[in-house]
């Protein structure tokens, strides 16, 4: 029998920016089997993205979009707002036609949708390119995360409009599918993984700290969900109570909370030198490696919780916020990682406080979450995920390919 020629997926983000989806699809897309998948990225926009993707040699083309369009924040989608967008509604339809017409021109098989903005114009495009479209959703669909007019129109399209869609846990199937997936649909967990080459990292051995005071990080954009403030309570805290550590936040804000950064500053100050901020770093591997403990802090359930399997593979221990896909993360708490109450700040320094008292807890816990990243959370997966999809939606019982 023949072997079957590779699906051609055209992969769409209205963004070039290099944020959480963005990094998670680079990872996905340097693993693909490309003889089963060859994968081709449309962006919207111009930007570090495309250079990432290009350097890695991934075929990728810009298709601007108006930026008044690419630019709507989702803050901005309630009832009154969604009828006045309504006045980029041609402009959104006339760039559908282009994706659909880029699409049949390069034998696309399917519209893969990175992005929610792309969710959108996709399924325009799959409907004039007479394509299957797959959403991958990578956020909680919930008022939590956008206006509830929003959130109703998102999940129903949910349910009629792609013909698949890949989420990253559980936690963001159920907020998309509050009463459960719909008979006839399909809807997939696929994990996030790590590239090959963010898991070069040696089991972890020392059962001590390899700083002196230990050093404890936080990694992420600077934004108030995120939970920095707690972080900086938390140290407050085991500064009151006599125990030594020093403690890092990395990470810019992107979207205008320059003042919450600067409230974060103003909680540090009592902290003096043992508080450093180091704004936004492209190397993170390297500032894991020099961190002793590492913390995610968020105050709403996440998706998933990339920076928390980025720590675990680099034999880090691990304490995050108890909730969304974080818990599917940390399969035995306490065993590959610790969970604390969502802004509980009190809580996290008795876990904090736990963990810089006792170093050979802290190792274990370490080489529990190193071995669970290496065994569920690999880019190998996510991509050999996506092609197990492709070849549910695409091949006939016979074997042949739809078109």
């Amino acid at each position: 029998m023949a072997a079957l020629t590779p699906h051609t997926i055209v992969f769409l983000d209205h963004t070039a920016k290099w944020s959480g989806g963005e990094i998670a699809l680079l990872r996905t897309l340097e693993a693909v089997d490309r003889s089963r998948i060859n994968p081709i990225v449309v962006l919207a926009e111009d930007g570090p993205f495309r250079t990432r993707l290009e350097a890695a040699g991934i075929e990728t083309h810009v298709l601007p979009l108006s930026e008044k369009v690419r630019e709507i924040r989702k803050d901005s989608l309630g009832a009154a707002a969604i009828i006045g967008h309504l006045g980029t509604a041609i402009g959104l339809l006339r760039y559908a036609g282009k994706v659909a017409r880029f699409a049949r021109q390069h034998g696309a098989a399917a519209l893969h949708c990175n992005s929610l903005k792309s969710d959108f114009y996709g399924a325009l495009a799959g409907r004039v390119a007479h394509l299957p479209v797959v959403w991958h959703v990578r956020d909680h669909i919930d008022p939590n995360y956008l206006p509830d007019p929003a959130v109703k129109l998102f999940r129903a399209m949910a349910r009629s409009v792609p013909r698949a869609v890949v989420t990253n846990s559980d936690s963001t199937t159920e907020k998309l599918y509050p009463g459960g997936v719909p008979n006839g649909r399909i809807a997939v967990t696929i994990y996030d993984g790590l590239a090959d080459r963010e898991l070069t990292a040696p089991e972890p051995t020392a059962q001590t700290f390899r700083n002196d005071p230990p050093r404890v990080g936080m990694v992420g954009r600077i934004v108030e969900w995120k939970g920095q403030n707690i972080f900086l309570q938390a140290a407050l805290l085991l500064r009151e109570r006599g125990i030594s550590a020093r403690y890092v936040i990395v990470g810019a804000p992107l979207f205008g909370e320059q003042a919450f950064e600067a409230e974060l500053h103003r909680m540090a100050e009592p902290l003096g030198e043992s508080v450093e901020f180091l704004g936004f770093q492209s190397d993170v591997p390297a500032i894991l490696r020099n961190l002793d403990i590492l913390i995610h802090a968020s105050v709403t359930p996440e998706p998933f919780g990339q920076v928390v399997i980025e720590g675990m593979a680099e034999g880090l221990p691990v304490i995050a916020s108890d909730g969304g896909g974080v818990r599917e993360i940390m399969a035995t708490p306490g065993v590959d990682g610790m969970l604390t109450p969502m802004g509980n700040a009190p809580a996290l320094a008795d876990a904090l406080g736990e963990l810089l008292g006792d170093p050979l807890r802290a190792h274990q816990m370490a080489v529990g979450g190193w071995r669970r990243v290496r065994a569920a959370f690999t880019a190998r997966q996510t991509a050999s995920g996506l092609a197990d999809l492709y070849d549910r939606i695409l091949v006939t019982p016979s074997g042949t390919r739809e078109r």
